[in-house]
């Protein structure tokens, strides 16, 4: 018998699903509807400083987003564990960007922290971490 989801755990991944349509959609106000607008928030982005507060999160996004022309991010091995008023995700991130005539892609672990806020679980919380290219060996390469 398959483990039946609580709503609540619906609820965070559906916070998260809509964090991730901001993030692709390179949409300023729909992030905005996904954080709490807190100074105890805090974010970091592959190879960026700590960030501190909704505002200096807030303009970050505002910058990937004016410098990036697309981008489209995947995720794989989804775990959501809630206790109380908190629940924090993690994942896998598989990301292709586009500036100007640059098209990248990277693997990158992320993690996600909501609070319940209002009646909403609202992300305090991004930290996302490139994680190296597997090694391939010489004869994995020879076909």
């Amino acid at each position: 018998m398959p483990l039946q989801v609580s709503i609540e755990e619906a609820r965070v991944r559906e916070a998260n699903r809509r964090f991730y349509q901001a993030l692709e959609n390179l949409n300023l106000e729909d992030m905005e509807a996904v954080w709490l607008d807190s100074n105890a928030c805090r974010c970091v982005h592959p190879g960026w400083p700590l960030l501190m507060g909704w505002e200096a999160i807030r303009e970050s996004w505002a910058q990937i987003f004016e410098n990036t022309n697309a981008l489209e991010v995947a995720i794989e091995q989804v775990t959501v564990h809630l206790q109380g008023e908190v629940a924090w995700l993690n994942c896998i991130q598989h990301v292709t960007t586009a500036i100007e005539a640059n098209v990248t892609s990277a693997s990158v672990c992320a993690s996600n922290l909501f609070v319940l806020e209002g009646g909403e679980w609202r992300m305090v919380l991004h930290h996302a971490s490139h994680l190296p290219e597997p090694e391939i060996s010489g004869s994995e390469m020879i076909q």
